[in-house]
């Protein structure tokens, strides 16, 4: 039975010649959706939407906004800036799901040819979406990203430094951390779709997305401002809750293993190496306790990778969950709590 249910959907599709719709007709080579989750995000929308609307740019546009179960009033605003945009509002508006699931919702109604994602509370900078267009089409790649910054003041002053990824030093850059998130990508619809889209699985989609879409190939950075965070940053986003965080980057690299079955060695061991030094780092942050078993598998990584190298990453989660394996139910997504969650996104 295939573990992997996206795998698993694209022989199955593969078998009864099933097409999708990836908008690759080159009328739509400049046409990009953006993807904007919102959950209680009122309070930011209207400095979202200002951004947009005066974003600049000669490329064609949507914006499909998902209001994720919102009980803000968050509607209100997204149809009072309606008008202002320079591109067609679409709202979906369902229950609470999760950022992940709402991702893969809206990018499977998307009509561009690409897709440019954004929380509900980052604001894209002036031509951003342009610039990384007119690098996708210059060094010929279906994705392309670049910096998130909470500090406006030197955002014009950056040079327009640019440089093409391969697929090794995507996934180098991406095991060690994650030093952006998805308000900064820029993203063809066919490679988000045939990388595995969000885990809904996850709060937080970044690290697992960066991870599939760098491991289906090259990729260019940006070295400039793409997406402004807020100052006063929202209680939810996960970057403030320290323990499921670093929780969920562990499970990420879990994850990134257990999805590539064929995985070169290098990659294996960075992401085992990674994982236990993390574990073992926030062993003696977070519990005060310096030696232990944590600190021996940090310790054995550096030399050897083995054969239950996995068990090991496994083991590593219990720092942050009250030495257990199965997260706390706070820490699901509301997809996965009521069992409708997937792993990669649907098609």
């Amino acid at each position: 039975m295939f573990k992997n249910n996206f795998l698993f959907i694209i022989i199955k599709n593969m078998y009864y010649k099933v097409s999708y719709n990836y908008n690759l007709e080159k009328k739509k080579l400049d046409f990009v959706s953006y993807i904007i989750t919102a959950y209680n995000k009122r309070k930011y929308l209207q400095n979202v939407f200002q951004a947009l609307a005066i974003e600049g740019g000669s490329h064609k546009r949507e914006y499909i906004v998902v209001d994720d179960g919102s009980y803000d009033n968050t509607l209100i605003i997204l149809k009072k800036f309606a008008s202002k945009l320079p591109g067609k509002l679409i709202i979906l508006k369902r229950g609470n799901l999760g950022a992940s699931y709402s991702t893969n919702e809206a990018v499977m109604s998307a009509s561009g040819y690409w897709i440019r994602l954004l929380d509900g509370d980052d604001n894209v900078t002036y031509k951003s979406t342009s610039k990384m267009l007119y690098l996708a089409h210059r060094y010929k790649v279906n994705f392309v990203y670049g910096i998130i910054s909470e500090n406006k003041s030197n955002i014009n002053s950056m040079p327009f430094n640019h440089f093409k990824q391969s697929r090794e030093e995507g996934l180098k850059k991406f095991i060690k951390n994650c030093p952006a998130n998805s308000s900064s990508i820029l993203v063809s619809k066919k490679r988000y779709i045939m990388s595995g889209g969000c885990n809904e699985n996850f709060i937080s989609p970044d690290q697992v997305l960066f991870l599939r879409l760098f491991s289906a190939g090259a990729a260019v950075f940006l070295n400039q401002v793409v997406a402004i965070l807020p100052s006063n940053q929202s209680k939810d986003r996960l970057s403030s809750q320290i323990k499921r965080s670093r929780y969920e980057s562990i499970l990420a690299l879990i994850n990134f293993c257990n999805e590539n079955p064929n995985l070169e060695k290098l990659f294996i061991k960075l992401a085992f190496k990674r994982a236990l030094s993390r574990a073992n780092t926030y062993n003696k942050r977070l519990n005060n306790i310096y030696f232990s078993s944590h600190w021996f598998n940090y310790i054995l990584s550096k030399f050897l990778v083995p054969k239950y190298y996995k068990k090991l990453m496994y083991n590593a989660l219990k720092v942050f969950s009250g030495n257990l394996y199965e997260r706390p139910k706070a820490w699901k997504t509301r997809a996965e709590k009521i069992c409708v969650s997937n792993n990669s996104i649907r098609k």
